[in-house]
């Protein structure tokens, strides 16, 4: 038996690989059978191009917008196995599905969002073989404290943005929500969640307008009224359905994402951080199904239901 000072710390470093520690070979047996394998990358950028404003559902939380001729990623994880690295092996959950863009065919990102410094969220893999790709191209924005994680790369830019705070970049604004979560990377951290206002690793949400349009990209979250906070209609929210089941305290459930929604008078909602690792208890198709009823007659629609799937706006 662990003790509890023990068990505590095993339970946190868990948390930190992004969940659970699990085989998924079983859990996406029939997910790519249902259309996955139809959408390569080359068809789904291709569809892009004419678009004003366009979004894919790449996995987990990544999510490449198209803004204008401004390309933003949020959180990109690409990485088969997110957690940490011990002497060359990734110690975490495994990948159920694929990116539906593959990182060697992803167009450069003007923007890159990172909600916070979860490793399923700032996977330094993935950040590192994007930033050596194109070298002082790209700009950043994250969390309070957690730009150290990745600051050493060869961005553009790398700044980090606190709750309520506002920045211009590329013709679009950018503001850093405040949502419930915590942000720590590794046990023992400081972070904002314990207390350590100032100090301690911060957790961000975004909402991004581009020439009247507004999306909001929620990150992780549980449930939070802070949405409200969000005065004008919301065109796209990007929000979270997965991972809930006994974490409650940290991510909202399905039903919770489109009450959040709602407060945003969303008309367009895209759940992500499902379908991509297995990180809690609840079944691996839950989370969409329970999506589906919730929304059952409602005003919102479904952006996405797989990696791969697609928003185009529409006025």
């Amino acid at each position: 038996m662990l003790s509890g000072g023990r068990r505590d710390f095993v339970k946190t470093a868990i948390q930190a690989c992004g969940g659970i520690v699990t085989s998924t070979a079983l859990h996406g047996k029939g997910l790519v059978d249902s259309g996955l394998n139809a959408l390569v990358t080359g068809q789904i950028l291709h569809e892009a191009q004419n678009e004003r404003v366009w979004a894919c559902w790449i996995g987990q939380s990544s999510v490449l917008i198209k803004l204008g001729n401004t390309w933003v990623l949020t959180d990109p994880v690409f990485a088969d196995v997110v957690g940490l690295n011990i002497l060359g092996v990734r110690i975490g959950p495994r990948r159920i599905l694929p990116p539906a863009i593959a990182l060697h065919e992803l167009p450069k990102p003007d923007l890159i969002l990172l909600s916070h410094a979860h490793m399923d969220h700032m996977d330094r893999w993935t950040l590192e073989n994007i930033s050596e790709r194109w070298p002082n191209e790209i700009s950043v924005l994250t969390a309070s404290n957690t730009r150290d994680v990745i600051m050493d790369l060869p961005w553009l830019s790398c700044e980090e943005i606190d709750w309520g705070e506002t920045t211009t970049l590329r013709g679009l604004s950018v503001r850093a929500l405040q949502v419930q979560h915590n942000g720590w990377r590794l046990p023992g951290e400081r972070c904002r969640s314990n207390g350590f206002r100032r100090t301690g690793r911060s957790y961000n949400g975004y909402e991004i307008e581009f020439e009247g349009i507004r999306i909001v990209f929620g990150g992780d979250t549980a449930f939070t009224n802070e949405f409200k906070t969000i005065s004008r209609e919301v065109d796209l929210a990007i929000m979270p359905i997965g991972s809930y089941e006994g974490y409650t305290a940290y991510h909202c459930n399905p039903e919770e994402a489109v009450a959040m929604a709602n407060m945003m008078k969303a008309r367009s909602i895209m759940p992500i951080h499902h379908l991509t690792f297995r990180q809690s208890s609840e079944p691996v198709r839950e989370p969409l199904a329970r999506l589906i009823k919730a929304i059952d007659g409602g005003s919102v629609h479904i952006a996405a239901r797989l990696p791969g799937s697609t928003y185009r706006y529409t006025a």
